[in-house]
């Protein structure tokens, strides 16, 4: 399924890929608190990370 197809591409990604895309789409944190726990300067720099992050996920899940 997409579902555990989504869910191997994140695996295969890493951290801290992994846990900042979950952090703002599962659990809803804001880029301020992502930031934080991640210790980024600023949201800025977090929202880079997982633009960058993001864009790594769909190219693994589309790959196939």
């Amino acid at each position: 399924s997409d579902i555990q197809k989504m869910n191997e591409s994140l695996e295969e990604l890493g951290e801290p890929c992994k846990t900042i895309l979950k952090d703002f789409y599962v659990y809803k944190l804001n880029m301020e608190q992502i930031s934080e726990k991640f210790g980024y300067t600023n949201a800025d720099n977090a929202k880079t990370q997982k633009y960058k992050c993001l864009q790594r996920l769909k190219r693994r899940f589309f790959e196939d």
